[in-house]
């Protein structure tokens, strides 16, 4: 069976690192990641956050510039941007 949903997406970016986190579970409480895994070992540029019981909690994105769909990197400047204001 499939199903589909919408949910609000938590994300933040850095642009002095280029890097963006999209989190699956929002707020992450303090010692809420137990590991964190690269999944393109070739150059590590995705990295997923586990918490203890080994769920997926958050993912890591260097490079977001260019490795991020242009309307998402673009939807995360501007809610940054406003959360600024």
């Amino acid at each position: 069976m499939y199903t589909e949903t919408r949910v609000a997406l938590v994300c933040s970016y850095d642009s002095d690192a280029d890097a963006a986190y999209l989190y699956l579970d929002h707020p992450i409480p303090a010692a809420g990641v137990r590991r964190t895994v690269p999944f393109d070992p070739a150059d590590g540029e995705y990295t997923l956050d586990l918490d203890p019981e080994g769920r997926v909690v958050g993912l890591e994105i260097l490079g977001a510039g260019t490795r991020l769909p242009p309307p998402l990197l673009r939807a995360i400047l501007n809610q940054t941007q406003e959360q600024g204001e």
